[in-house]
């Protein structure tokens, strides 16, 4: 049996079917939660352009999760304390100095890390350097077999740049993408050592223990990303 409805009855029908379903698609779209993500160091469009493939499609699949479309940049300290507190959903950190357990991402960032200094600076030369590094990361064993190499924790990769123009320290190790990448500065005067790669860091995403977190760091672990 067919039910004829007036035309005033049938708009206020389809007004209401589309109002809940408009409705039930927002509530979808506010439950996906926005992540707030912090990195070591600076993944901005400049970093992105001398990065790898693989790298630039890992981080953007990582701010593709944000609200504002981008990772922040903290010292560790402050990175690591507003992780624990909750404030950053996630962090990329190439260390994490606590016991308690994380979900921790298959996929990394990976740097090949080297010595910069400034141009014109010979280290094998030197019979004793002063090598800046970021605080998280052990010393490694430097390709320079005659010189005496004495280091320098640091909070960030700023502090290493500003120091190394200043001549307070004669290295920085860190990845060359990072030489052009400080803000409101460029670094013509900062080059890669000639000397080999010190070492390759892979850097995973660290995440609270969630559902969303779980699924979303399911994803990231695709294969399909590098393609």
């Amino acid at each position: 049996m067919r039910i004829y409805l007036p035309p005033v009855l049938m708009c206020i029908f389809l007004l209401g079917s589309s109002l809940l379903f408009f409705g039930h698609s927002n509530l979808a779209v506010a439950q996906t939660p926005a992540l707030r993500i912090g990195a070591h160091v600076i993944l901005d469009e400049k970093w992105s352009k001398n990065a790898s493939r693989e790298n630039r499609n890992f981080v953007a699949a990582l701010k593709a999760q944000t609200k504002s479309g981008r990772i922040e940049t903290l010292p560790s300290d402050r990175l690591y304390q507003l992780y624990q507190s909750g404030q950053l959903d996630c962090i990329l950190t190439g260390g994490w100095p606590h016991d308690d357990p994380q979900l921790i991402s298959k996929r990394v960032l990976t740097f090949e890390v080297r010595l910069l200094t400034l141009a014109n600076t010979d280290l094998p030369a030197r019979s004793q350097i002063l090598v800046g590094r970021m605080k998280q990361f052990p010393p490694p064993a430097l390709p320079l077999e005659t010189t005496l190499v004495d280091w320098l924790p640091l909070q960030n990769l700023k502090q290493g740049f500003d120091l190394l123009r200043a001549r307070r320290i004669d290295a920085l190790l860190a990845d060359p993408s990072h030489i052009q990448n400080a803000p409101q500065q460029t670094h013509e005067d900062i080059i890669a050592a000639d000397l080999p790669a010190v070492k390759r860091f892979s850097v995973p995403l660290l995440c609270h223990d969630t559902d969303y977190n779980r699924d979303m760091i399911d994803m990231l672990d695709q294969e399909t990303l590098t393609q």
